[in-house]
């Protein structure tokens, strides 16, 4: 496995665009309830209806009165070049506006489970270029946006699969699915990720992985061999290596994951998410974003 610290935006372009995403231009109903609605309604929608209108107001729209009605005061912040509080959000939105006005973003999947929402953006600052490729994970309490984390990397030219960062290739969306269904998608990915990451036992991506697996990390080809000897590429160049999966977050077919990455306990390591499509009882997709967790945060907080 190739190292991904090369993937990884430039820090003060990160800086500017760390929350940049979007819904598309119209308005779907819940939206449109959202909008119209004041605070007391509009607390009553789920985190996703919640998470995506924010996003749009503030990062497309370039809106920040809804800074005030839907963004704690006290927001904690993980993204180590932002700084805690409603009011640095603020000023993000502020100069992104002022920086680059033509920025867009398209969020490309949507993963909601209890108060947590992660998001999966195609964000391009400039029109034209690749942009990068963020993952956003927001938590949601009363109905305001009260904490966040993210990862930020470049869009690169080509990846070894062939395939882009965003796209679906084995489904569309999120079906709908029982709450036994997601328990059992989480625990596959759950006991698939502790086997290979956290015990380095290469044996798990047979077990787990479907022969066929797409693949969306820039570095990986796709099927599960490719997968495996990159794994064991990996544990051999850093017998050391260790992760530690922070978050989990399900809904559906999708089971997406935060987790650390060591390559030995001294390395302050990465900020991985994973996101991950299960179909009858086995790994049929993968999309990864990777960021490396810097010596110092503004906020003082980690990534994690």
């Amino acid at each position: 496995m190739k190292n991904r610290t090369s993937t990884v935006a430039v820090a003060a372009l990160a800086a500017a665009l760390t929350a940049l995403a979007a819904v598309p231009a119209a308005a779907s109903t819940t939206e449109q309830t959202i909008v119209r609605a004041e605070s007391p309604a509009a607390r009553t929608a789920s985190p996703k209806a919640l998470v995506t209108y924010v996003y749009d107001q503030l990062f497309n729209q370039k809106n920040t009165a809804v800074i005030d009605r839907y963004i704690s005061p006290d927001f904690i912040q993980h993204n180590p070049t932002v700084a805690n509080g409603s009011e640095a959000v603020r000023s993000l939105v502020q100069s992104i506006k002022a920086s680059t006005p033509d920025s867009h973003s398209t969020i490309e999947h949507v993963v909601a489970q209890g108060d947590l929402v992660i998001l999966q953006s195609h964000v391009v600052p400039v029109p034209g270029s690749r942009g990068l490729d963020i993952v956003d994970m927001f938590r949601v309490e009363d109905g305001k946006l009260v904490e966040h984390w993210d990862t930020i990397q470049s869009v690169p030219a080509q990846t070894v699969s062939g395939n882009d960062l965003f796209s679906d290739l084995t489904g569309h969306g999120t079906p709908a699915a029982s709450a036994a269904a997601t328990r059992r998608n989480t625990n596959l990915v759950r006991s698939y990720l502790e086997s290979l990451t956290v015990d380095r036992n290469v044996t798990a991506v047979d077990r787990y992985v479907s022969p066929t697996l797409r693949q969306h990390q820039p570095d990986l080809a796709d099927g599960a061999e490719a997968t495996e000897e990159a794994y064991t590429e990996l544990f051999s160049a850093h017998p050391d290596f260790r992760a530690t999966i922070t978050q989990v977050v399900a809904e559906g077919d999708l089971v997406a994951v935060h987790s650390h990455y060591q390559n030995s306990p001294d390395d302050r390591g990465q900020s991985v998410y994973d996101i991950f499509r299960v179909q009858h009882g086995k790994i049929v997709e993968h999309w990864s974003s990777a960021q490396n967790v810097p010596a110092t945060s503004v906020n003082g907080n980690s990534m994690f």
